[in-house]
């Protein structure tokens, strides 16, 4: 039995963008993110963990030692290890090797985009559709009518599309507006060089499988420390210049019906900074019920502590 067999046997699947996840979906995809990505807790991969431990074991002076003198001279070292890696300012860069259990939060929740991405996941599957037709209808237009379904990169997207040509970040979908905006989030990383053609690879696909229909308006929406600085007619051509000097490998980025994908997507860009006060214009302009009230604060005000924005200069911008 295939992976994916086992993991929709187990986990449910879905057939359609147009199906509704549970935002509860968005804990059981963080313990996922966790469990396949065990050196965000060891601090490094398994498999060098395993090794260190080994090695430990082997060491002159331990030799003939019972298993209960071993492990208690490995766990010695474990903890002068971690001791060594961790680091107390929120801010401070990442140091390699072994960390506890308070580091290996620290740098996930400050510095890495695979937590970000999981975390809005949550945010926006809570979000009111009132509250997307507003966000997205400042980049792309479409009948703001329907409701809205989201999707993270999770074992429940991949397995249920078996999608494995590249990973998105979240994809939000509108059934009834017949519109999919690609949220592609960023800390502080760049755009990758071969992005906006993977996404169009990844329409094309979904589109063929059937999980959206015929016609869907797309949008490429990259959510980051800064905002795009090129338009989409000079990023593309970048793109497509990068890939037809490497041929071989991205030959299938090339193809004329990708192409088409590309001229029929748009391309957008906002900071977390905007998005900040764009949330604020819509908690003072719009009547929003209590939930929601919390639910937008509380997400300003943990990108406010991740991205230590300065809110007495704030950028100017509306909510038509």
């Amino acid at each position: 039995m295939k992976a994916a067999e086992k993991y929709r046997r187990v986990f449910g699947s879905i057939s359609h963008l147009k199906d509704q996840i549970p935002w509860t979906t968005g804990l059981s995809n963080m313990v996922e993110f966790l469990v396949w990505e065990p050196q965000r807790v060891l601090g490094i991969s398994k498999k060098q963990y395993v090794r260190q431990i080994i090695e430990w074991a082997r060491l002159p002076e331990l030799e003939n030692k019972s298993i209960e003198e071993v492990e208690k001279v490995i766990s010695k070292k474990l903890i002068q290890k971690m001791s060594e890696s961790e680091q107390l300012e929120t801010y401070s860069t990442q140091t390699t090797g072994i960390c506890n259990a308070r580091e290996a939060f620290r740098r996930v929740k400050f510095f890495s985009e695979d937590y970000l991405n999981k975390e809005f996941d949550i945010f926006l599957n809570l979000c009111s559709d009132s509250y997307l037709n507003l966000l997205y209808a400042q980049f792309i237009n479409f009948d703001q009518s329907g409701s809205w379904s989201t999707h993270g990169n999770s074992g429940i997207f991949e397995y249920s599309t078996e999608l494995n040509a590249m990973f998105m970040d979240n994809l939000s979908y509108n059934h009834e507006a017949n519109v999919m905006v690609a949220n592609e989030l960023k800390l502080n990383s760049q755009k990758n060089a071969d992005q906006i053609l993977k996404y169009c690879l990844m329409y094309e696909y979904l589109l063929e499988i059937g999980f959206i229909d015929k016609g869907t308006k797309f949008l490429l929406l990259f959510i980051g420390g800064s905002a795009l600085k090129e338009d989409k007619q000079s990023l593309v051509d970048k793109e497509i210049a990068m890939c037809q000097s490497k041929p071989e490998k991205y030959q299938h980025l090339l193809r004329d019906e990708l192409l088409e994908v590309v001229a029929h997507l748009e391309i957008a860009s906002i900071t977390w900074q905007s998005l900040i006060e764009f949330n604020n214009c819509y908690l003072n302009e719009q009547e929003v019920c209590q939930v929601e009230q919390k639910l937008l604060q509380g997400f300003n005000q943990n990108r406010l502590c991740t991205y230590n924005f300065n809110p007495k200069n704030p950028p100017q911008f509306k909510v038509e």
